[in-house]
């Protein structure tokens, strides 16, 4: 009987350890990317992106015409750390996972922010921010 005690209790501490590196390392990104998919899903556009902003942005994944959501929320960062890749930072804006192009950093205010967004893959990308435009 006291065999199986013991092999009950490394069972709950190996469940115990495997929820806890669930929450540290992938819980944060799985997050975020629920908050893009419900984007993605339940977003109306506002508008559709420019040529301007198109050329701005240098992508493909983000073509002229691409619909341009509202986003608004706080911003936040969290880093995902790996044994076989650098640390990768992520940043969010109200939960969803973003990409702030060269020039719409500094319109990052501490607490609520406004943005139009367009939707990629893995994250969106900023095209306003706080009413800083991409384009001028």
């Amino acid at each position: 009987m006291p065999e199986t005690a013991v092999w009950i209790l490394v069972a709950a501490a190996v469940y115990v350890l495997g929820v806890a590196i669930y929450f540290v390392f992938y819980w944060p990104w799985s997050r975020s990317q629920r908050a893009l998919r419900r984007l993605r899903r339940e977003g109306v556009p506002v508008r559709s992106m420019r040529r301007s902003e198109e050329r701005v942005l240098h992508l493909i994944e983000f073509p002229a015409g691409a619909p341009v959501l509202l986003l608004e929320g706080a911003c936040a960062e969290f880093v995902i750390r790996s044994v076989n890749a650098p640390a990768r930072h992520v940043q969010t804006l109200a939960g969803v996972p973003v990409k702030y192009p060269a020039g719409l950093q500094h319109a990052v205010r501490a607490g609520s922010n406004t943005a139009e967004v367009v939707l990629g893959r893995e994250y969106a990308m900023i095209v306003r921010l706080n009413g800083a435009k991409l384009t001028q």
